[in-house]
């Protein structure tokens, strides 16, 4: 999901805004579509989420393993599906875009390689191979069927779309997307757009669906023959797995110091002199209240001698000023 707002977010940054809007839409039907099938196959299996206890659930769950298809050919984006039509015309934009644009064009190209490793490990690793223990276990799921209607008929109709859903723009034959959308970014900002040429849109496609392809061979061979050992590297899996340790250095850049920070302010400000002050007033206030408290006995001639003392001190302050 991160992958794919990824290429969104350049979409937009090069001024592509409706090849970016364009991957919305599609990605909002394939990776749905996998979320969904997904929640099928977790509750085929009684709530398991782990996919190393998974395996050979093609023969167990037919249907969903068509819809986890193409949901993962579209991620990709290999054609006809919708995520090829969207993805590569944000690539394309990238390498119009200038030297700028096309670094960041081959950053995309690595994204789509990877995807298509990532995905299909996934894929390979949940439905194909002989079943595994656990879902031998449950091979008669919940109920009839791979799920209740509640659950397959939002899958397929979603399987429907993953496929034709990129079809509404299709690059150098008609654009009507991305045309509606660019006339109101022209019309409100005056922004510069970014229009690849069709040369362009069809060199970043050929470049993007190979890679793509290549990410899924190497998956296959990692995961699905199984005929290369999958490459094992102490360092290279403890840094992925602690995600190139970009929150340690969150934690480093701006948590702590961001805490030491505050934790000063609080014992050199706020506690002394905001809580101080506060503490200050309400112990005075509870002094007096406590001081007058005590003059008030309940007895009447303590109330008489404090009027008559009052009346004394107005005579003499009068006579006074006379």
């Amino acid at each position: 999901t991160m992958s794919q707002i990824g290429y969104m977010f350049l979409g937009a940054g090069l001024g592509a805004y409706g090849n970016g809007m364009f991957h919305l839409m599609t990605h909002a039907f394939f990776k749905a579509l996998l979320f969904m099938a997904a929640g099928l196959v977790i509750h085929h299996l009684a709530g398991e989420q782990d996919i190393r206890r998974m395996g050979g659930l093609r023969r167990v769950m037919p249907k969903t393993y068509v819809a986890f298809l193409v949901g993962s050919l579209a991620l990709v984006g290999i054609p006809p599906l919708s995520g090829f039509f969207s993805k590569d015309s944000i690539l394309a934009s990238a390498l119009a875009a200038g030297t700028y644009g096309q670094i960041l064009f081959a950053v995309g190209l690595a994204g789509a390689l990877l995807t298509g490793i990532y995905t299909f490990r996934l894929f390979f690793r949940v439905f194909l191979g002989e079943p595994s223990e656990h879902v031998r276990a449950h091979a008669h799921g919940h109920g009839r069927g791979e799920g209740p209607w509640t659950m397959t008929v939002p899958v397929a109709v979603l399987t429907v779309l993953a496929v034709v859903g990129g079809w509404v723009q299709i690059a150098g034959i008609w654009h009507p997307f991305g045309n509606w959308l660019d006339s109101i970014a022209i019309g409100r900002e005056h922004l510069a757009l970014i229009e690849p040429t069709v040369t362009q849109d069809y060199v970043a496609s050929a470049l993007a669906v190979g890679l793509g392809l290549a990410g899924v061979a190497i998956a296959w061979l990692l995961y699905g023959a199984r005929t290369r050992p999958v490459p094992r590297n102490a360092g290279v899996q403890k840094t992925l797995e602690h995600k190139l340790w970009f929150d340690e250095l969150y934690d480093l850049i701006f948590y702590r110091p961001a805490v030491l920070l505050t934790s000063g302010l609080r014992r050199g400000i706020e506690r002394p002199l905001i809580g101080g002050s506060i503490e200050g007033v309400a112990a005075g206030a509870r002094g007096a209240g406590g001081a007058v408290s005590g003059s008030q006995t309940g007895y009447l001639r303590s109330y008489a001698l404090a009027i008559a003392v009052a009346v004394a001190v107005l005579v003499l302050v009068f006579v006074a000023v006379q």
